[in-house]
């Protein structure tokens, strides 16, 4: 099994005082947003490979820096996949990015529209799509709903990536939360673009429209599209892998359609890394 979505930081460090209250209020409790490197990897103990990364987003407090995540994954670097992130709304983005593979070594990339407050049809954004499909790095996007107040849910709907994936085709990108609660949406643009994914990560905890999100994956022909992610620390290993097992339990035996196991397994047994162009040699 693989892993496709996890974060990397110290909240007292690169996540504001208000974001973090905000993360309390979303789930009615306090929230433990920290990642510890000897808990992240007992949580990831399932996995084969893991991706990392941070987040770079100014305008609703996030700011981790790329030289972090790449120290974080140096520690195990044989299970651990680190990727840079990028803030097209600041000076240097670019320059920063080819820093951050160049000379770092992360792989991928992901982009937060909706935290950093950007369409992803941005021209600020042309020069890094053009250097992640020059370089063959996948971009993983947020898309989907969130619990900051200021984060425009105008820039996370997962049709504005329609038009990026035309205008970059060989550029391989994943949609993470498929758009949730936009799934449908989500579903038929990675049935588009040969290079468009989804990940399933931090879903299975809302299981009536986890279910008919899958039920849906099926009807359009997409689940061989669908990754496995669960977005530590918001959401845990085994939980994430047992919530997809456990799919169908929502309906019962109510009768209506099922989740085939084959799709289950399909999604648990899938090779994220190699879809997405990331060999071990890199």
């Amino acid at each position: 099994m693989q892993n496709i979505h996890t974060h990397a930081w110290e909240p007292n460090l690169h996540i504001a005082a208000a974001t973090r209250a905000e993360a309390d209020r979303s789930r009615g409790a306090p929230m433990d947003l920290t990642v510890d490197f000897d808990r992240f990897m007992a949580d990831n103990e399932p996995f084969e490979r893991t991706a990392v990364f941070g987040l770079k987003a100014k305008l609703t407090g996030y700011w981790v820096p790329d030289k972090y995540v790449a120290a974080f994954v140096a520690r195990a670097p044989d299970r651990l996949v680190g990727f840079a992130c990028v803030d097209p709304t600041q000076d240097g983005a670019l320059s920063d990015l080819r820093h951050a593979v160049e000379d770092l070594g992360l792989v991928g990339v992901k982009m937060v529209p909706m935290y950093a407050g950007f369409d992803p049809r941005d021209e600020r954004c042309q020069p890094i799509y053009a250097y992640c499909q020059e370089n063959g790095l996948p971009i993983l996007f947020h898309s989907g709903t969130t619990f900051n107040a200021a984060a425009p849910l105008a820039f996370t709907r997962p049709w504005l990536f329609d038009e990026v994936a035309i205008r970059y085709p060989e550029l391989r990108m994943v949609l993470a939360h498929v758009g949730h609660p936009f799934c449908d949406e989500c579903l038929v643009v990675i049935r588009k673009h040969p290079y468009a994914y989804a990940d399933i990560s931090a879903l299975f905890y809302r299981p009536w429209q986890f279910y008919n999100m899958l039920i849906s994956a099926q009807e359009y022909h997409v689940t061989g599209k669908l990754l496995f992610g669960t977005d530590y620390p918001f959401a845990k290993g085994q939980e994430s892998i047992d919530g997809l097992r456990n799919a169908n339990a929502v309906i019962g035996e109510s009768g209506l359609p099922r989740v085939r196991p084959e799709t289950i397994e399909g999604i648990l047994e899938r090779d994220a890394f190699r879809l997405l162009g990331i060999e071990r040699s890199r």
